[in-house]
């Protein structure tokens, strides 16, 4: 006699317990988000090493801000040395900056035919109000002195060219009006000719009127030729003018190039020696506590490079040194959220600790024992994340996991539908 097992009420809850699970296991791994992220080994690295502090250049102690024993943040004053040499050279500089400036603009007005330069582009350089006017009216003097010295150059050469061409117009007025008195003389000479045939007239008289022609004819040659020299020389002075201009533009251009290049080393100079105007107030360069300060009052020597003082960093902060993959090198940056447990303890001994990605190194790296490449990870526990170690004693080189949080998240359905959504994807690619 067979059991009809669908009426059996004990399995019926039971699918019906069965289906609700799967249904509730199905829309949790649909809905809710896991985070994503990089998984990554790595060990505990305590940094507790002193940093010194020095100077590049060195100076004179103007104002002690700390004492031994202060605790200090990254980036407070510590100590400043006195910045009058310094200002000195960056001053020195700003006047040349600011000559070659003004050059620039007094060579600019030259060339376009300007009738003052324009010194705006002062204005942005942060000079004394004496030392500006200084360096304009010197530059103005020497705009004036270029100038009319140019325009003298070129009145010469007009004045000549304008005689040159006035001399010709006056012997060619003269050829013409000579040319007339020729035409007349002619005239006359022919009807003399007529009279002497019919010795109506002396022979002598035709002679003398014969040498009147031809003094007439001499004299329009010599206007001819004069007149030729004249426009000669007007062009080869048009000429001189063209040469004078160019020349003077020439010279111009070749001054503009070199106060150029100047400007661009006297820059690079300004931009180092505010450096070196920058570096006159000592800063702190990681938080930390104050020892070993190696002087004790204004107006010591600090010798380049010399030890001042050395900041001992706060102990409660751990750094953790992690190995990633190549592939997941992408996905890993400055800034990232990272979680961290320490191996070492068990898990319900040692809480989860959360830190931040502070560096990732710059190549590849090979370990040695196993050639293994991988890309080296720097992540810091801040000392407040530490203290929920509550005692716990943490050493150099204690096993970690970490988690570094990529910002993503994705459901547990796109996890197990993932290798069916790739294998559809490569066959039909392929198909």
């Amino acid at each position: 006699m067979k059991t009809d097992l669908s009426n059996d009420p004990t399995i019926r809850t039971a699918s019906l317990i069965c289906l609700l699970g799967l249904g509730g296991f199905l829309i949790w791994a649909g809905l809710v988000p896991l985070a994503e992220g990089v998984p990554a080994a790595g060990q505990v690295v305590v940094e507790n090493d002193r940093q010194v502090v020095q100077h590049l250049e060195g100076g004179i102690i103007d104002e002690l801000l700390v004492r031994d024993g202060d605790r200090v943040e990254a980036g407070d004053p510590l100590l400043s040395l006195q910045e009058t040499a310094s200002l000195a050279v960056r001053d020195e500089i700003l006047l040349e900056i600011a000559a070659g400036t003004a050059s620039l603009a007094r060579l600019v007005a030259l060339r376009d035919g300007q009738e003052t330069p324009d010194f705006d582009a002062l204005d942005a350089l942060a000079l004394a109000e004496s030392d500006r006017r200084s360096v304009i009216e010197r530059q103005r003097d020497l705009f004036e002195q270029q100038r009319q010295s140019n325009q003298a150059d070129i009145a010469v050469l007009v004045a000549r060219r304008d005689g040159a061409r006035s001399a010709k117009e006056l012997y060619r007025d003269q050829v013409r009006i000579t040319q007339r008195a020729l035409g007349s003389a002619q005239d006359q000479l022919e009807l003399l000719r007529e009279r002497v045939g019919r010795q109506m007239a002396r022979v002598d008289e035709l002679r003398a009127l014969e040498r009147d022609v031809a003094a007439l004819e001499a004299e329009i040659g010599s206007l001819r030729t004069q007149a030729q020299t004249s426009e000669t020389l007007e062009l080869d002075l048009e000429g001189q003018l063209a040469q004078a201009e160019a020349t003077f533009l020439r010279d111009i251009s070749a001054e503009q190039l070199e106060v150029r290049a100047s400007l661009a080393t006297a820059r690079e100079r300004l931009g180092a020696a505010q450096d070196v105007l920058n570096r006159v107030v000592v800063t702190a360069p990681q938080a930390g506590e104050v020892l070993n300060l190696a002087f004790a009052t204004r107006g010591g020597v600090v010798r380049p490079g010399e030890p001042i003082l050395e900041i001992v960093p706060d102990a409660g902060q751990l750094t953790v040194s992690a190995r990633i993959q190549p592939g997941d090198r992408a996905a890993v940056y400055e800034g990232q959220a990272v979680r961290t447990r320490i191996t070492a303890y068990k898990s319900w001994l040692a809480p989860q600790l959360d830190g931040e990605v502070v560096g990732v190194s710059a190549d590849l790296k090979t370990d040695p024992a196993t050639g293994a490449l991988y890309y080296e990870v720097r992540i810091v526990i801040p000392a407040a994340e530490v203290e929920k170690l509550d005692g716990l004693g943490i050493t150099p080189g204690m096993p970690a996991e970490v988690f570094i949080f990529s910002g993503a998240s994705r459901t547990t359905l796109d996890y197990l539908l993932e290798p069916i959504t790739e294998s559809l994807f490569r066959g039909a690619r392929t198909g």
